[in-house]
């Protein structure tokens, strides 16, 4: 036999209370449950009127409507009237008061037996828009089958509070997506801005993604190096170790190797290989960053011959040092040797010599051993031109830049006779004056004035 329950959900815990459980088949006979319509009443209104039967209808939590069978309202429960004023519900369509999407009894049927769960969702709520309660609307049939209706009874749910999480659920679910979708792009920015290589490699050791560097060092097309086994890139002496590393490195570890690269048309360059490891949902992915040293090493390779470069000036310059130390060396000792053997005996000489004249002569013969010792060197020193005046010293400098006699004179305002004077006495200082033969421009033209 069928029954028709008449339930109270508590909708905070998801419990079902039975409150009433009665025969369908009675109730279709007896429970056409309709008011009075005018000052005529239908029999069987008494029966619905049963104590225990109005009061479970008056106290349930639910809203209840009760139609007959063109779903025209006839009866409201207490709960309902607070919603639904009996003055502007009592005759009115279901499907009018409670705001459907549908203009006939046929159409509301059709919405609610739907198989849809998206429009269900949609259509079978009602806002109250004193209150912004919101109702899940159920609506059960009343009679035998669906040729001979009775009416129908519609029962509204209050789940606002269902509504109220979804919505929040809803606003966190977006704020996350879009978050996540914030954090995708900041890490692609970084994943394609990034100097190096980045190359993903499945467990299968192919390429799934690579940045734009990564291609540009390998130069290879974007499309063409996803599918590649992470081998390619290298040359067949590093295949190996490249394995090696890939197959015994582990989580939250670093391993590098330096291996020969391959470029797109199969040259080769220097590059340093850097892999990691990541499990994602029991799967591994590597990362390896590839970077081109080819820079590297030529500045390595500059700097290890500049360093033998500046070694072989060291040894050079220690070299030359030592050969300077050496001449001073040989300076110091012809020096020492000239000072004990030639000048402190001149200075004793001078010491005891009794008349000036011997003096004097020792005195040169003293300058003359001085100026010796600078002899072979830029500042050589001529004594013999030391001996000279100041006045002779110019006209020296004039005879030497081709003046004459008469253009001395006239240059430093002296008679011609002062000039041949200074002349001779030149001559006679610089032990010209026996030699006829030498002249004095040729004589100093050979001497550093």
């Amino acid at each position: 036999m069928k029954e028709l329950l008449l339930i109270d959900k508590t909708v905070a815990s998801g419990n079902y209370l039975i409150l009433l459980s009665i025969d369908y088949q009675n109730f279709a006979v007896c429970g056409d449950i309709a008011p009075k319509i005018g000052d005529n009443m239908l029999p069987y209104e008494a029966s619905f009127n049963c104590s225990m039967y109005k009061e479970v209808f008056e106290t349930t939590s639910d809203l209840v409507l009760i139609t007959d069978h063109n779903g025209i309202i006839t009866r409201t429960n207490r709960m309902a009237s607070q919603i639904f004023p009996d003055e502007s519900t009592i005759g009115a369509p279901f499907w009018i008061i409670l705001a459907l999407e549908c203009s006939n009894l046929n159409e509301a049927l059709e919405l609610f037996s739907t198989q849809d769960p998206t429009q269900a969702a949609k259509q079978k709520n009602y806002t109250c828009e004193s209150t912004h309660s919101v109702y899940a609307i159920n609506l059960v049939t009343l009679g035998d089958n669906d040729r001979i209706r009775k009416g129908f009874l519609l029962i509204l749910n209050d789940i606002t509070c269902l509504v109220m999480h979804r919505v929040a659920l809803e606003k966190q679910v977006k704020e996350r997506a879009l978050a996540l979708s914030r954090s995708q792009k900041m890490l692609q920015t970084v994943f394609q801005g990034v100097g190096k290589g980045v190359i993903l490699v499945d467990e299968d050791m192919e390429v799934i993604d690579s940045n734009q560097k990564a291609c540009e060092i390998f130069g290879i097309h974007p499309q063409n190096i996803i599918g590649a086994h992470i081998c390619s890139l290298c040359n067949d002496s590093d295949k190996k170790a490249i394995m090696d590393m890939m197959n015994n490195i582990i989580e939250n570890q670093i391993l590098s190797s330096e291996v020969t690269g391959l470029y797109f048309d199969k040259s080769c360059f220097p590059a340093v290989f850097t892999v990691s490891v990541i499990v994602v949902e029991g799967d591994k992915l590597w990362i390896v960053i590839a970077e081109d040293v080819s820079e590297q090493k030529c500045m390595e390779l500059q700097l290890k011959n500049e360093k033998i470069m500046t070694e072989e000036v060291n040894i050079t310059l220690r070299n030359v040092l030592k050969n300077i130390q050496g001449e001073q060396q040989i300076l110091a000792d012809k020096l020492t040797y000239k000072i004990a053997n030639d000048l402190l005996p001149v200075l004793k000489k001078i010491r005891s010599a009794t008349s000036d004249e011997a003096r004097n002569g020792y005195i040169d013969f003293m300058g003359e051993l001085l100026a010796s010792l600078t002899k072979g060197t830029e500042a050589e020193i001529d004594f013999a031109l030391h001996k000279l005046s100041k006045t002779e010293m110019k006209i020296c400098k004039f005879i030497l830049a081709g003046f004459s006699s008469k253009e001395i004179c006239a240059t430093m305002n002296l008679a011609f006779d002062t000039v041949q004077t200074h002349r001779k006495n030149i001559r006679k200082k610089l032990g010209l004056a026996g030699s006829a033969n030498i002249s004095l421009h040729g004589y100093l033209i050979n001497r550093k004035i």
